[in-house]
């Protein structure tokens, strides 16, 4: 039956080159709906896209170093000195931290007595992170080695911390108590790993020397728990007491650790596995970083160092082991900086 309904052919203007041949009304309507839906999605997306684009303009993190003068300044030939602080602004969220580049300054003293020209009151002044408009802007104009390096790498370690803690993406995330953050992701972790095991070590030799005190059975390992606890220095490191105690007397320190806790065991063999590596965790950082500011912190433990440890780990311990001993030092690092 020929009608005003029935279609031979159907051409679509928005689709020049498309073409529908079919008789039946209800197919040519349903189409048309599917056509209408898929040019609405694509509109949603045109639009979301330029949602998105236009709200990364407001994602910004924004990091700078500014002198605090409301702090009490520190006056020396007429000139007012002010702590170096750092403005943070993220996502228009916004806090100020005083900055920490000047605990770095002490390892380029050389250099620094060369820009104060070995002025005592100028180069004191400096090393305790204070700063004239005049010389700071002098850092900056001139790009002064090694102040001016060690600033941009506080701020591009900030920025990584900030990063890390996905601003854009935590709902809950806060410039509050940054300054805490700040210091924990910097904390150089060789020291942390290395203070919180010789400690447990100390405290299992203790226990050892209580239990055995009156055990004439157990003589030998009180004796050697004896001499451990009372006749070693403990104020060097860790890795140097097990470095050297091993080269003397071996036997007796393998025979201690029969009797040491299993965790405190597999968290001397993952941090001595570790010590192991440092100098190629050094010089692997130095390559990838452009910044003065000494690496093995934290933060390069999170963002870094634990992939390339397992990597070095897996190659020759086997991946279960590697395994085993990375999340034994970073149970380590989370409990002591996090207190967790």
């Amino acid at each position: 039956m020929n009608s005003l309904w029935q279609f031979q052919w159907l051409k679509i203007p928005a689709f020049p080159g498309l073409i529908i041949k079919d008789n039946n009304f209800d197919t040519v309507i349903h189409f048309l709906l599917i056509l209408h839906l898929i040019v609405l999605f694509k509109i949603k997306s045109l639009i979301e896209n330029e949602v998105n684009f236009l709200s990364m303009e407001f994602k910004k993190i924004t990091v700078k170093h500014y002198l605090n003068e409301r702090a009490k300044p520190k006056e020396y030939k007429k000139e007012y000195f002010y702590p170096l602080y750092v403005q943070l602004i993220v996502d228009a969220k916004k806090a100020q931290i005083k900055s920490r580049v000047y605990e770095q300054f002490g390892i380029y003293e050389s250099e620094i007595n060369q820009i104060t020209k070995k002025d005592r009151e100028l180069n004191r002044l400096f090393l305790d992170g204070y700063f004239s408009e005049k010389h700071i802007e002098k850092i900056y104009t001139n790009k002064i080695f090694p102040l001016y390096p060690l600033l941009a790498d506080e701020i591009e370690v900030i920025k990584r911390i900030i990063i890390l803690m996905k601003p854009f993406e935590n709902r809950n995330f806060t410039l509050n108590d940054f300054s805490d953050e700040y210091e924990k992701h910097i904390t150089e972790i060789t020291d942390i790993l290395d203070s919180s095991i010789k400690r447990d070590y100390r405290e299992n030799l203790g226990r050892i020397f209580h239990n055995t005190v009156d055990n004439n059975e157990e003589k030998r390992i009180f004796n050697i728990s004896n001499f451990f606890i009372h006749y070693i220095s403990w104020n060097y490191s860790f890795n140097n007491f097990y470095e050297t105690t091993y080269e003397v007397i071996p036997s007796e320190l393998k025979y201690v650790e029969n009797f040491l806790d299993d965790e405190l065991l597999n968290s001397i063999k993952a941090y001595l596995a570790y010590h192991s590596k440092v100098n190629i965790l050094k010089r692997y950082l130095d390559k990838k970083e452009k910044g003065l500011i000494s690496a093995l912190s934290y933060l390069d433990w999170l963002t870094e160092i634990k992939d390339f440890i397992l990597a070095e780990f897996t190659s020759i311990f086997g991946r279960k082991k590697a395994v085993q001993y990375v999340d034994t030092l970073d149970k380590i690092l989370v409990r002591e900086i996090h207190g967790k």
